[in-house]
């Protein structure tokens, strides 16, 4: 099996080394709690080595479904909030053109996102672009129920009756969701959708290898196979006798960098900052930000994560990095070969021109991406000099083998750092908090006393 996934942490100080040293017993039993379904919160570890488990077959279903599915399409709509879009979103913000809805539809289908949010704005502008599309929609939820996809899968939906008809809608339309409850299953019965299931072991931000993200990848074309592969190759990593310690590749990383994470906490690090080179990247971060804070913000610990673009932010929050107080860490994710698909026929070198007006011309003929190269590396160089300690977590290139890998990689690591705090990495009860209030405001049936409360609170 193909070997992708290297830790580094050359900069990273001696006295953190030691003291994650001293952890690596600890973190080697909470990795065996995690395989065993032993740890906090166990019933969920469904996750943890997920393709031998059960996901081959599940994914030769989905490849069958996508196969024989003659409905066209050129547009895949994903609804879903928290861990039922960001997966898929990381993966086709990687690997998609960036301009992808302004080519013509041999260049790819492309994938765009709804139910995250309530923008009102968003909505009309996506409904815009189904005018002039052939849409395919795809919703994921265990309930049916959450407020913001609930609403934006009602109004699409209301769009595809209209514009197509009940019965067309009807294949237009497929659902994940719980297997037997909850009102989107209901619906799916009523409707006749085509329904896949959310495993009942593994909740939502740990999802991506199942239906939740490889569904409408699959939909768009990507190369799930090899995203599972990827994911496959880190777990065979963590087979074997986890307390004897005898891991290599990936398991050893993940266990190298979950205790470096505790040994920082530790230290008085209150921030986790992902740096990435690459625009693309930035869905990526956006689902390592949800695994990382809904996993391990609990009881008053866990690390903050945040994310970094280079170059654009260190010409904003680069000195803040760099100079600011000293109560985070940094961690870089690099590929060595980081061109998408979308480009990777295609090199883009520095030209020749007479004179040199701009002082650029010791750059000619080299390609833009070994300037980008260059800056991660001088970040890396001064933000070590200016005492951030500097991880740096690479994989071999920016494709769908490579991502498979790193999701598998980061969700073992978010687990057994969650499991060294002391916290359980798979509940969210802070979450429920914030929906109790949207409904008493909202005014949804049960929760009336509580909304006059609560807008008197806001002055309204």
């Amino acid at each position: 099996m193909q070997q992708c996934i290297r830790f580094e942490s050359r900069f990273v100080p001696a006295e953190l080394k030691v003291s994650a040293e001293s952890l690596h017993a600890e973190a080697l039993l909470n990795l065996d709690g995690i395989r065993n379904g032993t740890c906090a919160g166990g019933e969920w570890t469904g996750w943890f080595d997920y393709p031998a488990r059960s996901g081959w077959p599940i994914l030769d279903t989905i490849e069958d479904f996508v196969r024989k599915n003659d409905t066209f399409f050129d547009l895949v709509i994903v609804v879903g909030i928290g861990g039922s879009f960001a997966g898929s979103k990381a993966v086709s913000d990687a690997l998609n053109h960036s301009f992808i809805h302004a080519l013509p539809r041999s260049a790819g289908v492309p994938v765009v996102f709804a139910g995250h949010n309530l923008n009102e704005a968003g909505l009309l502008e996506l409904i815009d672009l189904c005018d002039r599309r052939q849409p395919m929609i795809n919703v994921i939820s265990k309930s049916g129920t959450t407020t913001e996809p609930g609403v934006a899968f009602r109004i699409l939906r209301s769009y595809l009756e209209k514009r197509f008809g009940e019965r067309e809608a009807a294949r237009r339309i497929v659902v994940t969701t719980d297997s037997k409850r909850g009102a989107l299953r209901a619906l799916a019965r009523e409707k006749s959708y085509r329904a896949f299931e959310i495993p009942d072991d593994i909740g939502g931000r740990f999802s991506v290898l199942t239906p939740v993200g490889v569904l409408p990848l699959a939909f768009a074309g990507f190369d799930v196979r090899a995203m599972m592969n990827g994911a496959e190759s880190v777990f065979a990593d963590f087979r074997g006798d986890a307390v004897a310690g005898r891991l290599k590749g990936a398991g050893a990383a993940a266990i190298e960098y979950a205790c470096l994470r505790r040994a920082s906490w530790e230290a008085g690090k209150r921030i986790e900052v992902m740096n990435v080179a690459d625009p693309k990247l930035s869905g990526y971060v956006e689902w390592w930000k949800q695994l990382f804070g809904e996993s391990e913000g609990k009881g008053g610990l866990g690390l903050f994560p945040a994310g970094f673009l280079s170059s654009t932010d260190l010409h904003s929050m680069g000195q803040y990095l760099q100079d600011g107080p000293r109560n985070l860490i940094e961690t870089f994710l690099v590929f060595d070969q980081p061109t998408a698909r979308s480009s990777i026929e295609r090199r883009l070198a520095i030209p020749s021109q007479s004179g040199n007006a701009d002082e650029l011309g010791y750059l000619e003929g080299r390609h833009v991406e070994d300037l980008n190269v260059a800056v991660t590396q001088a970040s890396q160089l001064a933000h070590a000099d200016g005492r951030v300690p500097v991880f740096e977590i690479r994989a071999t290139r920016l494709d769908e083998f490579n991502l498979g890998a790193l999701f598998a990689f980061h969700e073992t690591v978010c687990a057994i750092s969650a499991l060294l705090l002391g916290v359980n990495p798979f509940d969210q009860p802070g979450v429920e908090d914030y929906k109790k209030n949207l409904f008493a405001l909202l005014g949804k049936p049960g929760h009336e006393a509580q909304g006059a409360t609560l807008r008197r609170r806001l002055g309204r």
